[in-house]
């Protein structure tokens, strides 16, 4: 049995409803709620026969969301950082907000990096804290999903610590794997001490449960095994050791970085792009330990045959060993839905699909 989950971008939303996400929509969680249940809406009487959520790619889980949430802080973890140390967050009506420059880029030392304490007395902090108050005390009868979480599941959400440095301090962050591994490796520890600081600071004033913590090392792909078996996987195992369940994402074929991977500790989820051989995970993880994989970009195009995605599909369940699984797809503007009904109609009629 195969858990299915298909989500749906902000591209997309808007070129096909119209919908702009202005900074009103990121600052303001109340006006963004609203917004998000039209969005909701406007999917469910497109797409009535398929499970198409609009949440945030891999980010979310549609069992643990419903029209009672509001998001708080709701933009990708490491802007959360990079707005903290003075990055600009720009909004764009038809796709994810990200911020301007890097506000690290220029460093020389660990001692131009801000106290944990400095971080939660931070303008952008306090105003995050100060909306959830505010909302708990308005809207009691909603639920308030805090900074770094996305669903009321009690995940947690943070991007990997390369990919942060990378947001953080530019291109030269991987110069500084040989140019400078000194300064790299205590700015990588003070990303990992931010975010389990915030993780903790935010869940405690929701009453929060952290029982996982979703990684997305998106950028892990660019680097060799050693490299992040030195410079990454030590810092997510202290995420793992403090929050336990690691569900570490790693964008694109990431074979090469598998065995710096399986070292993590109390990694419970291989979160992988398409093109890594699911065999090769069984072979290392076990056939109890859970997948969730995406299928390659071009069977999401027009052009793409039903063969080439039905033979990618009959691969990967081969692979698998019916083990857990679970299949993600986020639909881009250029993307051929049909193609991503064809997948989920070919699983549905094997009886293999299971609800998220």
């Amino acid at each position: 049995m195969i858990h299915f989950q298909a989500s749906i971008s902000k591209g997309w939303i808007h070129k096909w409803g119209g919908f702009v996400f202005d900074s009103h929509y990121y600052r303001h969680p109340v006006y963004r709620r609203l917004q998000d249940n039209k969005i909701n809406e406007f999917i469910r009487k497109r797409f009535s026969d398929f499970p198409l959520y609009n949440m945030e790619a891999n980010l979310m889980q549609a069992a643990f969301i419903d029209e009672k949430q509001v998001l708080v802080g709701g933009i990708q973890p490491n802007l959360i950082l990079a707005r903290v140390l003075g990055a600009e967050l720009i909004c764009y009506p038809d796709k994810d907000a990200d911020v301007l420059g890097y506000p690290l880029k220029d460093i020389s030392t660990v001692n131009e990096l801000p106290s944990i304490e400095m971080i939660i007395d931070h303008p952008y902090i306090r105003e995050l804290t100060e909306q959830i108050g505010q909302i708990q005390y308005a809207h009691p009868e909603l639920d308030v999903i805090p900074p770094f979480f996305w669903d009321r599941s009690g995940r947690a959400t943070i991007h990997g610590i390369l990919t942060t440095s990378l947001k953080l301090i530019g291109e030269k962050a991987f110069l500084m794997f040989m140019m400078d591994p000194d300064l790299i490796h205590p700015v990588h520890q003070w990303i990992t001490d931010v975010y389990i600081s915030l993780i903790n600071y935010f869940a405690g004033r929701t009453r929060f449960p952290v029982n996982s913590v979703h990684v997305g090392e998106c950028s892990g792909t660019m680097i060799s095994n050693d490299q992040f078996a030195e410079f990454i996987t030590p810092y997510v195992s202290q995420i793992g050791k403090t929050f336990g369940n690691i569900r570490l994402h790693s964008c694109g074929p990431s074979d090469h970085i598998l065995d710096a991977i399986s070292e993590i500790d109390q990694l419970s989820v291989i979160d992988t792009g398409s093109n890594t051989s699911i065999a090769k995970i069984r072979k290392m993880m076990g056939d109890d330990f859970e997948i969730n994989i995406e299928p390659p970009l071009k069977l999401m195009l027009y052009d793409a045959t039903e063969r080439d995605i039905l033979s990618w599909l009959d691969q990967i369940l081969e692979e698998n060993r019916d083990g857990p699984l679970k299949l993600e797809l986020h639909i881009e503007p250029d993307y051929s839905i049909g193609n991503c009904l064809l997948i989920y109609n070919k699983l549905k009629n094997r009886g293999l699909i299971m609800s998220t």
